[in-house]
């Protein structure tokens, strides 16, 4: 089976929420199963340029200042959306992104508290009407995401020690998106096992792009 036309795809979710697993089996399993023309990408990065400023955005030596991070991370977008992002949906693919733009909203506005005019007029600037046509936020409380997070082979980042208070300020920053944008975010119970979430992704997906399982 393959889509004719461009589609874009993104996960969200706090950190140890399980997004970036999940967006990885979603893109595996539209590869294999729907089209061939299909892209995993993530942010911030997804470029070489916009690798190397995730790299100091999630250094544990990097010192937090709100407006610096969120320059940083709008150069990385933009990089991004200009070089990839842009790119494949013109060529048609459909892209299955590790965070976007409701994440600059989670963290920058519900956490640090920036003004949310500032952040949508700024982002207008770089997508102008590049926005996912469909978001799956992966919600999880802050005990099941401090167990993940242990569980990790990785190097734990400086977004994986928040304390308790500036994890639920994300998280609940995130519900109110779920409910703001209600028709483009689907909301799913990080709790759930694995595989549980994932045949639920995919059964959601088949059914926004109108593909028979």
């Amino acid at each position: 089976m393959a889509i004719k036309k461009s589609f874009f795809i993104s996960f969200e979710g706090v950190e140890g929420s399980g997004k970036s697993t999940q967006a990885k089996l979603l893109y595996k399993y539209i590869k294999d199963n729907i089209s061939k023309k299909v892209i995993l990408t993530r942010e911030p990065g997804g470029t070489k340029f916009s690798e190397r400023i995730r790299n100091i955005l999630l250094d544990n030596n990097f010192k937090k200042n709100p407006l610096t991070e969120f320059f940083l991370l709008m150069a990385a977008r933009n990089d991004h959306v200009v070089n990839k992002i842009n790119y494949y949906l013109k060529k048609d693919f459909i892209i299955v992104c590790d965070r976007f733009y409701y994440s600059t909203l989670a963290y920058q506005h519900y956490l640090e508290g920036m003004n949310k005019k500032f952040i949508y007029e700024t982002q207008k600037k770089i997508f102008k009407n590049i926005y996912p046509d469909i978001t799956f936020l992966i919600d999880l409380n802050e005990k099941e995401s401090k167990i993940r997070i242990k569980k990790r082979i990785k190097k734990i980042n400086r977004f994986d020690k928040l304390s308790n208070y500036h994890f639920n300020k994300i998280r609940n920053g995130f519900l109110k998106i779920a409910k703001i944008y209600k028709k483009k975010v689907i909301l799913i119970n990080g709790s759930k096992s694995l595989n549980e979430i994932k045949n639920e992704v995919i059964k959601k997906t088949l059914k926004v792009l109108n593909v028979r399982h």
